[in-house]
């Protein structure tokens, strides 16, 4: 399985929200919402950054890194948003950053946003992402392809991006292989959009690598191994232009490539290639032991390995097998019962 980081592994089944379409009131604009999950308390949404020195300093940090659309002029709006932001990304929690966006998504609604607005849209991925995260995978597909639907048709490039972030797993995780290759194509046209309008951006370029290689996975997944190999090449190539200092973006983007291109090799029987670039992959990241991203890159790096040498060394297989668990457990990856099982079967 491609990019079994932290993207694969995920179930679907279809439900209906039409409600959405025939109910203008405020509740029933929410319903696709509010169905996707069991809400958390109200008060969990209400303890958003208080007074003194340290949540003055979290609200800047948040206002800055992860600021609400200018649109939004409603105080308590930005400041549920803030919230929603502040359990994204500082303090996760999928739960109370979905109840805090609904209750932002209610005051948009108050405040006379249409449903197609770029502020209504932005939140309601926000809300399909955090359902998502939560396991809700049904609703949050349901809802991303809303809106999706409405980004192709106002030609929004960057929600067409940021919405196949979250549409494209669902979709590959489900074998819907042929819909996440267009959804994915479609967001590497946005991107290239984007470039040429905005020039040499650093994390434009980043996020162009990381789709074309979600790309690449999805052929790959579908049998198309030459053209997977081929994009994952290109991308190899423009990742070694790009001098990294430290651990970024880059960093973990080649590890995962290389890590993916062990796996194609698998797949079509090149065992040798296969390793090469496994231990390749291993090499980037061990130079930055403790990095969360690092260590479950390796843990899925050492797991590929034990697999290859299953059939001629069952000691070594399980010298990586047990170190990949290990790593597993310490970066709580996914992929934990998968090499237990794999033990299981080599001493079984």
């Amino acid at each position: 399985m491609f990019r079994g980081l932290h993207r694969i592994s995920l179930r679907h089944c279809r439900r209906s929200i039409s409600t959405f379409h025939i109910d203008n009131s405020f509740r029933g604009k929410l319903q696709p919402y509010m169905g996707a999950i069991t809400l958390v308390s109200t008060v969990a949404a209400s303890v958003v950054a208080g007074i003194g020195g340290l949540y003055f300093l979290i609200n800047r940090h948040l206002d800055e890194k992860y600021p609400s659309p200018p649109e939004i002029t409603n105080k308590e709006t930005r400041r549920l948003l803030r919230g929603a932001a502040l359990r994204e990304h500082i303090a996760p929690n999928p739960s109370i950053a979905y109840a805090f966006l609904l209750r932002a998504l209610t005051q948009l609604y108050k405040e006379g946003f249409a449903e197609h607005s770029p502020a209504v849209q932005e939140t309601v991925l926000r809300l399909a992402t955090a359902a998502d995260k939560m396991g809700e995978r049904q609703a949050a597909e349901q809802i991303l392809r809303g809106v999706w639907d409405n980004a192709v048709a106002e030609k929004w490039d960057g929600m067409l991006a940021r919405t196949a972030h979250v549409l494209g797993p669902l979709l590959t995780a489900r074998g819907a292989y042929e819909e996440a290759v267009d959804v994915y194509g479609v967001a590497v046209q946005a991107l290239r959009r984007l470039e040429e309008a905005e020039g040499d951006v650093d994390a434009l370029h980043l996020d162009t690598a990381n789709v074309v290689t979600s790309l690449a996975e999805v052929f790959a997944l579908k049998g198309d191994c030459s053209s997977a190999e081929a994009l994952l090449s290109g991308v190899l190539v423009d990742i070694r232009a790009r001098p990294s200092e430290g651990v970024d973006g880059w960093t973990c983007l080649d590890a995962v490539v290389m890590l993916d291109l062990a796996q194609v090799c698998e797949k079509t029987e090149r065992p040798e290639e296969s390793a090469a670039w496994a231990n390749s992959a291993l090499k980037v990241t061990r130079e930055h032991r403790g990095v969360w991203a690092c260590d479950n890159c390796e843990s899925h790096t050492l797991f590929h390995l034990g697999k290859l040498a299953e059939a001629s060394d069952r000691d070594s297989a399980h010298v990586f097998y047990s170190r990949a668990l290990d790593l597993a457990r310490k970066s709580n990856t996914g992929n934990i019962e998968e090499i237990k099982a794999s033990i299981k079967k080599l001493h079984g």
